[in-house]
């Protein structure tokens, strides 16, 4: 009886507590499930995590799924805090209160909802709406389930809708501002950049006017060498033509010693296109050496070729044949007066009509007195026949070692042509005297006549050479000086290229200072991070008013520069051209010089003299004309002048003061275009 009685009450027991755990496992199963999607722009966006946190309760975390969905359980009869966070995007909150009746305990409910994010544009996430709840969660017994406050919720919005349209309208102010400065920045170096372009494309044609007008007077000058070297080729026919004349009435015996002399013609006439073929390199040469940017090392160089040519051509020129010498020297006095005739063309013309005239009267007297010689001459063939045979061969074999040796010597006369002019002026008058006995005696007088025009000839071409020599100093002067400038030229535009980088630089340390600045007023409170956003956009303007003036002071500092640099090369022009017209004048006998006029102070204007707007006015005086548009506004007027000389120079002014051509175009445009509006 006892052990059935123990029997039912273990078992009553039992009963008791499988119902006492089915009620605490009914307790236990309750709860809040959430669920939704998180978006931006109506785009699922993953990886945002979910702070979950609840008064002593650990701080549980989760996070978004790709496809933006999350889910997440809560417990009852607790407050949680539910809050959204990305980097970039401003933060969401939520509250749930889970408390319910004891009864509905045992209940799971389902919550679902949606949650929109957007950027956090110029700080907006530190605005006091952004931190606050947009829902509140909570138990409805009217419709036994959870809802949210719906008014609260559109108050909230309201309030945040506001500060993003707030912070939009900062946003786009502050873009613009930047925009505007980087557009006045990339517009301020395309305007310096297409000043630069046209200004090196000006000069470039300058220098190409410079070049083909040397060239052109370089064929000048090799036309008129040529005509003067016709004129000495028909000279040494005539000789010719003379000398065979008189071998017609010499007796067979001077046969052989016609035919060594034609030999010896036609070597000499060999020699002579040898020469031109060598004076033509040397001028192309020449050009190719003005050409060059390197003359300082080549002007060395040359100057200690000439000092071993002179050693050189000291030591062989005892030993140059009479013949080949005299020859040679003509050459050489043609080649060295091209440069008296590009200088002096009529004097030399006067000179070389006269020339002709002496020797043509010369020849006449020559003629006469070899006739009368003549029967001398024939009575003295005889004895002087073996002596005209050893001259003959002497002259023979002094013209094959002088052929040979030219040969040896051609690369180092090509380098020297220019620098042993002055040598053989000196052995001009030792091969006359040469020239003079190895001719005949009859033809002595002759001989001597033509020796004392030669030397009055070379007198005139020491001269010329001397003024040549003047020239091409100045020449390579002009060039070092152009060089320089285009040096100092390619400094300041690597300067200028520094400067713009170091602007570019600065601007993007302080949008980085911006940023950093801004995402750490994040973390701050609210009336500290409204007061460190005030504060900030203070210093924002503040910077770019320090980077705008910064601008404004470099660009106004490359724009006087670039004036400094544009007057010093336009001097430099205008002297350039006073010595090319210098230069031409004395060749031609005439000066033709443009009438340079000095740039007079800037007519100055007064204010009550026009009324407010734009007026246009065009002054004519001699000597320029002057383009004045005055602008007025508000009672202060801006005076813009364009004086055009006569003689090709533009200036442009502001009020008093000397500004570029882009400046004043550009500054005109704005006036124009504000007054149309």
């Amino acid at each position: 009886m006892i052990k059935k009685l123990l029997t039912r009450l273990t078992f009553v027991l039992l009963i008791l507590f499988a119902g006492l755990c089915f009620q605490v496992n009914a307790q236990k199963l309750g709860g809040q499930q959430v669920t939704g999607k998180v978006r931006q722009d109506n785009r699922p966006i993953g990886g945002v995590v979910i702070q979950v946190s609840a008064p002593g309760m650990p701080m549980q975390t989760f996070a978004s799924k790709d496809n933006g969905s999350f889910m997440f359980n809560l417990e009852l009869q607790k407050e949680y805090t539910v809050t959204f966070v990305q980097s970039g995007l401003v933060s969401k909150m939520f509250q749930f209160n889970t408390k319910v009746p004891a009864d509905q305990s045992d209940i799971i409910f389902q919550t679902e909802f949606n949650v929109d994010m957007f950027q956090d544009v110029a700080g907006v996430s530190q605005n006091k709406s952004m931190n606050k709840p947009v829902a509140k969660f909570s138990y409805n017994p009217t419709y036994e389930d959870f809802t949210y406050d719906e008014n609260y919720s559109k108050q909230v919005k309201m309030e945040q809708d506001q500060a993003r349209k707030d912070a939009d309208d900062l946003k786009k102010q502050q873009d613009r501002a930047r925009l505007d400065s980087l557009n006045k920045i990339w517009n301020d170096s395309l305007a310096l950049a297409k000043e630069r372009e046209s200004k090196m494309l000006a000069q470039k044609a300058q220098e190409d006017s410079l070049l083909r007008a040397r060239e052109q007077a370089r064929k000048d000058s090799l036309d008129k060498a040529q005509a003067v070297a016709a004129a000495m080729l028909l000279k040494q026919e005539r000789e010719k033509q003379v000398r065979d004349s008189l071998a017609r009435v010499e007796e067979r015996l001077r046969a052989e010693a016609e035919a060594r002399e034609k030999s010896r013609q036609d070597s000499i006439n060999h020699a002579n296109a040898e020469q031109e073929r060598l004076r033509l390199q040397a001028a192309a040469r020449e050009k190719a050496i003005q050409d060059s940017t390197a003359r300082a090392e080549l002007a060395r160089a040359r100057e200690d070729s000439i000092a071993k040519v002179r050693t050189e051509a000291e030591a062989r020129s005892k030993a140059e044949a009479a013949a080949l010498a005299a020859e040679k020297a003509r050459q050489d006095s043609i080649s060295r007066a091209e440069a008296e005739l590009q200088a002096k063309e009529k004097a030399r013309k006067d000179s070389l009509v006269r020339a002709e005239a002496e020797a043509e009267r010369a020849k006449l007297k020559a003629e006469a007195e070899a006739k009368v010689a003549e029967q001398a001459r024939l009575d003295s063939i005889k004895q002087s026949e073996a002596a005209a045979k050893a001259r003959q061969k002497a002259v023979a074999d002094s013209i094959a070692t002088a052929v040979a040796e030219a040969k040896s010597r051609e690369k180092a006369k090509r380098d020297s042509l220019l620098a042993v002019e002055k040598e053989k002026q000196a052995k001009d008058k030792a091969v006359a005297d040469s020239i003079a006995k190895a001719q005949a005696d009859a033809r002595a007088r002759a001989e001597a006549e033509t020796a004392e025009r030669e030397k009055a000839r070379q007198d005139s071409i020491s001269a010329a050479n001397e003024a040549a020599r003047l020239q091409v100093l100045a020449e390579q002067k002009a060039r070092e000086d152009e060089q320089r400038k285009k040096k100092e030229e390619e400094q300041a535009r690597q300067l200028a290229i520094l400067r713009e980088k170091q602007i570019q630089d600065s601007l993007t340390s302080v949008e980085t200072e911006r940023l950093k600045q801004e995402a750490a007023d994040k973390a701050r409170a609210e009336a500290e991070a409204k007061q460190k956003a005030e504060q900030e956009l203070l210093a924002q303007q503040a910077r770019e008013k320090v980077v705008q003036d910064s601008i404004t002071a470099a660009r106004k500092e490359k724009e006087k520069k670039d004036e400094e640099e544009r007057r010093a090369r336009a001097m430099a022009e205008i002297e350039a051209k006073k010595q090319l017209l210098s230069k031409a004048s004395e060749s031609s006998g005439s000066v033709n010089k443009p009438k340079e006029e000095p740039q007079a102070a800037v007519p100055k204007i007064r204010n009550s003299d026009y009324q407010e707007g734009i007026t246009d006015e065009k002054i004519e005086e001699k000597n320029r004309t002057i383009f004045r548009t005055v602008v007025k506004l508000k009672g202060e007027a801006n005076n813009y002048q364009k004086i055009v000389y006569n003689w090709g120079g533009v200036y442009y002014f502001k009020n008093e003061n000397n500004i570029t051509q882009t400046l004043f175009d550009q500054e005109l445009k704005i006036a124009r275009d504000t007054f149309h509006k």
